[in-house]
């Protein structure tokens, strides 16, 4: 169990780091690749709306990982994670942009009643520290039907986003 754990640690480590970049989805791709930025690896792209399908492929063991991301600019990047027949929500910090979430993420759960619990993955964030990136978890322990209702919630409420932002939905 712990070796399985540390192997998906790892895989989440590799994503997570990607989702700290914001992107500039309006300027066309450009075929010179940037040796210092890493690609996202992109499964898709989808409206909240269509939040609960891709949950429900996470769910159905139909993605690559047991867990998924969303974010439309690298800022708003939060993962859902489903283990042991429940869904559960972490954010890392990994650009200096993201570092005033985590408070406001801690509000948002103590809110809606979630423990929350803060960890890491000991990826080193792009900005400058000691400390390797933090990692909020929020064990909200929900079902298919509640973690879309509350990664809808969050979007908006934290993010400020709204029914029209396009996610890029991170394997």
């Amino acid at each position: 169990m712990l070796i399985m754990k540390t192997i998906l640690i790892l895989i989440l480590t590799m994503f997570i780091i990607s989702c700290g970049k914001k992107q500039d989805n309006n300027k066309e791709q450009s075929s010179e690749i940037n040796p210092n930025q890493q690609p996202i690896q992109i499964a898709s792209r989808i409206k909240i709306s269509e939040l609960q399908s891709a949950l429900t492929k996470l769910q159905n063991g139909q993605t690559e990982y047991k867990f998924i991301g969303i974010t439309s600019n690298g800022i708003d990047c939060i993962y859902f994670v489903y283990e042991n027949g429940k869904f559960n929500i972490e954010f890392e910090a990994m650009s200096e942009q993201q570092i005033p979430f985590i408070d406001k993420l801690i509000k948002f759960a103590s809110t809606n009643n979630f423990k929350n619990l803060m960890t890491t993955y000991n990826n080193q964030p792009q900005y400058k520290s000691e400390k390797p990136a933090p990692v909020l978890r929020i064990e909200s322990n929900s079902s298919l039907d509640e973690i879309a209702k509350l990664g809808k919630k969050m979007q908006s409420e934290i993010f400020k986003n709204n029914n029209e932002t396009v996610y890029d939905v991170v394997p």
